[in-house]
């Protein structure tokens, strides 16, 4: 699942990987054992059980030890569904070469390629088409749970809505940040802390993923962008009607 060159199967969404963690957090089971405790009356639980064991093991939270598995991670980050997303973002996104990453990457710079897309197997094509080799109608499916979890985008009916809100929220919590930044510190500590969207954040300007964020997290009243006359600026993705479309320092909000 995030491994380079790897499937994004459906079966191991983020909910299903915290379920088995929570299990293995609770005692030592076998594959077979976890199947049984997870059985849904389905053809494919086999499947589900199998893919999520797969995933939770790339990210390093359980391990096998013989033939039992071992949480590996602080069982305190598995208390709720926002614990274990901002344990887990900084995991996934350390490792730029898996198609996971690749994927998101190329989502959060070419929006305008897929903004009227609303199938799956469309959208796959596209981006197989413009950079991302061999993904599928599969991989996209399996994708998007993730996207979603990890707050890079809301989905409506079949859309993706780009939204980085929550994932730099939880960015700006999850490391030591100035409470004062100017546009160009700022830029520096998005791609080193948001490394998915490095590529698409110059000074020139910032993708509308990253842009909505920013925007949704001065409305919530989490952050402050401030535009100083004369001073370096970096633009937002320009918004219809929005009077916020620059900034040269951002403040943070405690």
């Amino acid at each position: 699942m995030f491994k380079e060159n790897d499937k994004m199967r459906p079966a191991a969404t983020p909910e299903r990987v915290l379920a088995i963690c929570r299990l293995v957090g609770q005692g030592s089971y076998t594959t077979k054992e976890l199947t049984e405790l997870t059985e849904l009356d389905s053809d494919n639980i086999n499947e589900y059980t199998r893919r999520s064991i797969s995933a939770a093991e790339e990210l390093r939270l359980i391990e096998k030890k013989g033939d039992k598995y071992q949480l590996l991670i602080d069982e305190r980050s598995l208390e709720s569904a926002i614990k274990f997303r901002k344990k887990i973002c900084p995991i996934i996104f350390s490792n730029k070469k898996s198609t996971f990453f690749r994927l998101t990457e190329w989502y959060i710079s070419n929006y305008e390629l897929v903004k009227g897309i609303n199938k799956f197997d469309e959208f796959a094509a596209t981006a197989a088409k413009n950079g991302v080799e061999s993904v599928d109608e599969n991989d996209v499916l399996g994708w998007r749970f993730w996207m979603r979890f990890l707050g890079h985008a809301y989905q409506f009916n079949r859309t993706l809505i780009p939204n980085m809100f929550i994932r730099i929220g939880d960015a700006l919590e999850n490391v030591d940040v100035e409470s004062s930044m100017n546009s160009g510190r700022f830029l520096m500590w998005l791609k080193e802390n948001v490394p998915e969207a490095a590529a698409s954040c110059t000074n020139e300007g910032l993708p509308i993923a990253v842009s909505n964020g920013l925007r949704s997290l001065q409305e919530a009243g989490k952050i402050e962008l401030i535009s100083t006359m004369d001073a370096a600026k970096i633009s937002l993705y320009p918004m219809d009607g929005d009077v916020i479309n620059d900034f040269s320092e951002i403040k943070i909000r405690r």
